[in-house]
């Protein structure tokens, strides 16, 4: 017989701690990215922390993963990081940045570059302490005063769709579009199918739509999305080189609202997009009154 002691004796296994949840939240990226990017969060191998991919509104976050190339979306960090504390960034661009963040990522992204960047981060290593185990709702960590929303932020900001297979077209609208205060997000589309298919995830308050695309013309994507009862108002501005009345008379009956012609003038612009956010601004405060019978 073996003594007792040979048993008592036996190793124990450890049992597995649990994950610490860390919340990531990208900005300046667009829905394509993201859906990109999700499943490098699903492919993390176990470790003391756990990232989890997260809304820039949520409560408690932690991590902001930033397009550098994205003028709006560096307005957007400043905004976010002056109403949160303890928010690491991480920096994302194509191109140098001078001077270089404490934290950069350029060229391609992989989940292996990912989660390296996240674990070098040095304020994680205090996170199990304050951070929730992840089958555990997280709320606002007790020290964080209560925030005041700044005003673009307490007006919701508005959403904007820029369709056009041109990369030099896509810039030239972002960096107009930046210098809207209003404007809080922009998003680009390629082709008239990845339009309609964002469109169908994500409402956009405002959406700029090329005519001549590879796939399906701008003619017919406005069509369409004017189908979907979300955009039966939504201002849909079409951007073409070249508006005969023709093709201004099959915009109308497409549901365009009005044309802009490439490449689109700085003044032009100015106007169109100072009716654009005062009609949408005087909309939205009809939709919020509260309806009297």
């Amino acid at each position: 017989m073996y003594p007792n002691s040979l048993h008592q004796d036996a190793p124990t296994v450890a049992e597995p701690r649990p994950q610490t949840r860390v919340a990531v939240a990208t900005i300046g990226f667009g829905a394509a990215w993201e859906e990109k990017l999700k499943p490098l969060f699903q492919q993390q191998p176990r470790h003391k922390n756990l990232y989890v991919l997260v809304p820039p509104t949520e409560p408690v976050l932690h991590v902001l993963l930033v397009n550098y190339d994205n003028p709006l979306a560096l307005r957007k960090k400043d905004l976010i990081l002056s109403k949160k504390v303890g928010v690491e960034v991480i920096a994302i661009s194509q191109e140098p940045i001078d001077p270089p963040p404490a934290h950069h990522l350029s060229g391609l992204l992989t989940t292996a570059r990912l989660i390296t960047a996240l674990d070098r981060l040095s304020p994680l290593a205090g996170l199990s302490e304050r951070v929730l185990p992840q089958t555990m709702a997280a709320p606002p960590l007790p020290q964080i005063p209560p925030i005041s929303p700044a005003p673009a932020v307490a007006t919701g900001g508005y959403r904007v769709l820029v369709v056009d297979d041109s990369l030099p077209v896509q810039k030239d609208l972002e960096h107009k579009l930046s210098t809207l205060e209003q404007i809080t997000s922009i998003a680009f589309a390629q082709d008239g199918a990845t339009a309609l298919a964002m469109a169908q995830q994500q409402h956009y308050d405002l959406i700029f739509l090329d005519v001549i695309m590879p796939d399906i013309d701008g003619y017919e994507v406005c069509t369409q999305l004017r189908r979907n009862p979300q955009y039966k108002k939504t201002p849909i501005i079409m951007v073409s080189g070249k508006t005969s009345p023709l093709d201004e008379v099959k915009g109308v009956m497409a549901g365009c609202t009005t044309y802009l012609t490439k490449p689109v003038q700085e003044e032009a612009f100015k106007k169109l997009s100072t009716r654009i956010v005062a009609w949408l601004t005087a909309r939205r405060q009809e939709q919020r009154q509260p309806v009297t019978h």
